[in-house]
């Protein structure tokens, strides 16, 4: 259902007219906090940059489907045990973070449309924005967050007030826009060059003995084994997996034998191994250029490479979208291993992938890990979502003896 019929020329003045003739009074509260001197009434701007947005009208209404956290893939053991297997495919997962991304390719041109005006900075809003990128920045870590995030804050609260976001999401139905999503937004437009590069320098140098504690542990690992850092023969993705994987078929195959009626226990044996192929596993190739592993290269190969791509991205959003990436892939090492040989992946809990991540971390040789940890984990925001339980695990590593 569309919903063009409700921004004729005519509804839209009366829209403005209603929703807007106090529009500055939110707009010079969140401008006095920050301190900033702006004549925001002078505005002449702001007529033209609210009917702007609200002509952009969303042409149908989609609902967003996310996952709920009883159907995250870092559930409990007990909660993976008690999963059928209708479970939902992890990539559906990656949807659950943060929409506001540059090029992102699953934002819809509607979305695209906004995020467009709402990042167009004229008027007082490049009044407000200009006072912040001229105003010098601290040289402490905890006086720098405090100001990068109450400016953001306050931003994100100027946006709504001056085009009256609240509004204007009820009428098109706009999950996207929230306020995780605004912080997002405003976080992208002031990591530029300059700030980026201060903070990561200045959180870099108070945080050097802890990333040095870090960069040590690592290296006593470098030249291990999957199997040396404890994890499970389900994931290795080595012989080890491949006999795993065999031992169940059998198990399977003589329960058949057994009993012509067949009844499916609910444990998290039959939810990897259900559905297995009958036909004759694929034999293992005798090249072991890595022990272990019968990979030409480690068989989460992609997953370091992607990880390792974190330092090169500018905004907190941009790596912990890379972190995401990283993570992908190791799911994807996973789901292809065990496609090859059954129809059905295997699950992860929480204490399973941490020592997978673990050993990405180390084969990767990232530089300064905690301080690029630290950047995502305070600016990002709400960490309710997917990105907190991938920052857990990266912080879980850390602290591996």
């Amino acid at each position: 259902m569309g919903n063009h019929n409700c921004f004729s020329t005519e509804n839209l003045q009366d829209t403005y007219k209603l929703s807007m003739m106090q529009w500055y009074v939110g707009v010079e509260k969140e401008v006095q906090k920050l301190g900033f001197y702006v004549n925001v009434r002078s505005d002449h701007l702001h007529k033209q940059n609210f009917i702007q947005l609200y002509q952009i009208v969303k042409p149908q209404y989609e609902e967003i489907v996310t996952l709920s956290t009883t159907e995250s893939l870092f559930a409990t053991e007990f909660e993976n045990i008690k999963r059928s297997k209708k479970t939902m495919d992890p990539f559906k997962e990656f949807h659950v973070t943060t929409l506001i991304q540059d090029n992102d390719s699953s934002l819809q041109q509607f979305e695209k449309q906004v995020l467009q005006q709402l990042s167009t900075l004229n008027g007082c809003l490049l009044e407000i924005f200009q006072c912040f990128r001229q105003t010098q920045l601290p040289n402490c870590s905890n006086q720098l967050d405090t100001f990068i995030l109450k400016f953001r804050d306050s931003f994100v609260q100027i946006l709504i007030h001056y085009y009256d976001l609240n509004l204007f999401a009820s009428i098109n139905k706009c999950n996207f826009l929230n306020t995780s999503s605004l912080q997002c937004l405003v976080s992208n437009m002031i990591f530029n060059d300059q700030v980026s590069s201060h903070i990561y320098q200045i959180k870099k140098q108070e945080q050097k003995e802890e990333n040095q504690k870090i960069h040590n542990k690592l290296s006593l690992f470098k030249e291990k084994t999957l199997a040396d850092f404890g994890i499970s023969i389900k994931y290795c993705l080595d012989c080890t997996t491949r006999e795993y994987i065999q031992s169940k078929l059998l198990s399977k195959v003589n329960t058949c034998t057994q009993s012509s009626q067949i009844i499916i226990k609910d444990t998290f044996e039959t939810l990897i191994i259900e559905d297995v192929d009958s036909i004759q596993l694929p034999s293992r190739p005798q090249v072991k250029l890595l022990q272990g592993t019968f990979f030409q290269q480690s068989p989460f190969q992609y997953a370091i490479e992607a990880l390792k791509l974190i330092q090169f991205r500018q905004t907190p959003h941009h790596k912990v979208k890379q972190l995401i990436t990283c993570f992908r892939c190791i799911y994807s090492a996973i789901i292809d291993y065990y496609n090859y040989y059954t129809k059905q992946p295997s699950i992860i809990s929480t204490d399973e992938m941490i020592p997978i991540f673990h050993y990405v971390l180390c084969k990767s040789s990232l530089q300064n890990p905690y301080t690029h940890f630290e950047i995502m984990q305070k600016y990002l925001g709400n960490l309710d979502g997917i990105e907190g339980f991938y920052l857990a695990i990266m912080e879980s590593s850390f602290n591996i003896v």
